[in-house]
């Protein structure tokens, strides 16, 4: 990993692996859901990070800002929160950023019903609600006939570190309504569900596993 994937400080391996650095960098399919174990800040190269982060904080907490290659706004990972990197075949010719969304959603929300979840939906783009309130960011790129889905999903997360390190974002949903993060984000657990990052990960496995072969 060079500088340009980094800002305030040199990640750890176990954080570039939340990033999903080396997944993109070997370019073949792969699955990996991973829960944070550390708290860093992760923003996509089509982002300014002194537009979508609070640097200053970043560095006095020495909280390290990785440049993720998948697109998106910036999201904080820390002990709550439960990431999935997928590296999978496009759908061919109908591939497009809407339906290789729609594909990967579609499967996290199922897994989330299997595991006791409800009533969860899409909005925007690609954000997993439950009602109007958000509980996992996703981020896609295509390239070389092959897509990377990338999503952290809110499982017991402290969501005060959104606010903590984030400003409002530069770009935003039509259903957020400029609501602050605490207004506009909620957890699996703080939405009334008992559901464990152990009980989602194997659920996760299950549902993005034969997507590994698509085409």
């Amino acid at each position: 990993m060079t500088d340009s994937d980094w800002l305030i400080c040199e990640p750890s391996a176990h954080a570039r692996a939340l990033a999903g650095l080396d997944l993109f960098a070997v370019a073949a399919p792969a699955l990996r859901v991973l829960p944070a174990a550390e708290r860093i800040v992760v923003v996509s190269r089509s982002r300014q990070p002194e537009r979508e982060i609070l640097l200053d904080r970043c560095a006095a907490d020495r909280v390290p800002i990785i440049i993720r290659p998948s697109g998106g706004g910036a999201v904080v990972l820390a002990s709550g929160a439960l990431t999935v990197s997928v590296v999978a075949p496009t759908l061919g010719r109908s591939a497009s950023p809407e339906r290789e969304f729609r594909r990967f959603c579609t499967r996290l929300a199922e897994a989330l019903g299997a595991c006791g979840v409800r009533s969860v939906v899409t909005r925007g783009v690609s954000d997993l609600c439950i009602g109007d309130r958000k509980i996992a960011g996703t981020s896609l790129r295509l390239w070389r006939g092959l897509v990377l889905f990338q999503a952290s999903v809110l499982v017991d997360m402290d969501l005060d570190l959104l606010e903590h390190y984030l400003p409002m974002p530069t770009r935003q949903p039509e259903y957020r309504r400029d609501r602050g993060h605490r207004a506009f984000v909620t957890s699996l657990r703080e939405a009334g569900n008992a559901v464990s990052g152990e009980d989602l990960a194997p659920a996760f496995v299950r549902a993005l596993g034969p997507e590994l072969g698509a085409s």
